[in-house]
């Protein structure tokens, strides 16, 4: 994490268009309960957590022997689901264990044993599940759209070129995080929906200082 004058860059890519100083003026006193660093790995795992839990999603309707263009229908509609609603479901309580679902290397790990499992399936139907190789090839692509990124970034891309002035999906989540911790400890000072607002104002305050 890096903090700059402009907003918060991490190792994930996302750009947080708020600063630690907005922070405390949007919610004051939290930084002194949790300190940053903390609520921005938080806000990291949550930005990317549709794409390892729809990937496992796919492993486990699979597995179960669902046919795999059905289980890869229902993967990507979770997908759309949660990746549009996460800020819905963005919970500090359960923060530690979405981060666990979503590290790369849990993800990657898993994946690769899921996915050669499904190459040597002899092994699979010994333990009375049902899956053929015909569920490899949805397996690897939804692999690399969701965890590669690739979906996320086309997202992206189509949502910056409609509207370059939309809240990006990593500063919705954050903010978020930001309104439940203040609840937590009751020290929200504004209406939620004022403090909607504000980080639309906020984001695109930094925006455009990017731009000049």
């Amino acid at each position: 994490m890096l903090e700059l004058p402009d907003g918060i860059t991490t190792s994930e890519g996302n750009w947080y268009h708020i600063t630690s100083k907005q922070i405390d003026t949007y919610v004051p006193g939290l930084l002194k309960r949790y300190p940053l660093e903390r609520i921005i790995k938080q806000a990291d795992s949550w930005s990317k957590s549709a794409d390892g839990l729809s990937l496992f999603i796919y492993f486990a309707l699979a597995y179960a022997g669902i046919a795999p263009w059905v289980a890869t229908l229902v993967s990507l509609g979770f997908y759309f689901l949660w990746y549009f609603n996460v800020s819905a479901f963005s919970y500090p309580s359960i923060s530690t264990v979405i981060g666990f679902l979503t590290k790369d290397g849990f993800v990657y790990a898993l994946s690769a044993v899921l996915l050669i499992g499904i190459a040597v399936n002899t092994s699979i139907r010994s333990l009375g599940l049902s899956i053929g190789m015909d569920a490899l090839g949805p397996g690897i692509i939804l692999f690399f759209l969701f965890k590669v990124g690739l979906l996320r970034l086309l997202i992206k891309f189509i949502q910056s070129k409609r509207n370059g002035n939309i809240v990006e999906h990593h500063d919705r989540v954050l903010n978020m995080l930001l309104i439940r911790y203040g609840m937590k400890f009751g020290i929200l000072t504004k209406n939620i929906d004022e403090m909607q607002d504000e980080l639309i104002n906020i984001a695109n305050y930094h925006k455009t200082r990017k731009k000049k």
